[in-house]
């Protein structure tokens, strides 16, 4: 599967040190919940700006999460505090890529919803 986002745009969006191999990674956890969730709704995922936002979106939380998991957001350290709110950031990121999954579901949802036609009966013989 091609990937929704690549490392470079996380890099140039993030800033991220973390290594080629890691942010793959990432963006493949970040596709994969893309994918399910399109498909849990009856939504093909295709590659666009909104699959690719999306995307970017869950793999920044997933950057934060790998943060948190490995110690680089410790409350303090030395002369350094830091007040990222990893957590909130998190489902900050978590809620925008939804929401523009769901606006991307309602749109694709629109685009094949049948037209209802209606035929109406002359009198008399056709």
């Amino acid at each position: 599967m091609t990937s929704f986002c690549s490392t470079t745009e996380l890099t140039n969006v993030t800033g991220t040190l973390r290594s080629a191999t890691i942010q793959q990674a990432i963006i493949d956890e970040a596709d994969r919940q893309v994918t399910a969730y399109l498909r849990a709704r009856g939504v093909s995922a295709s590659a666009c700006d909104e699959t690719k936002s999306a995307s970017l979106a869950l793999s920044q939380a997933g950057l934060l999460l790998y943060g948190l998991q490995e110690g680089s957001f410790e409350a303090s350290s030395g002369d350094f505090s830091s007040n990222v709110n990893v957590t909130g950031a998190v489902k900050a990121l978590e809620t925008r890529a939804f929401a523009i999954l769901d606006d991307y579901i309602s749109r694709q949802v629109s685009l094949i919803t049948p037209r209802k036609s209606y035929m109406m009966k002359a009198g008399g013989r056709c």
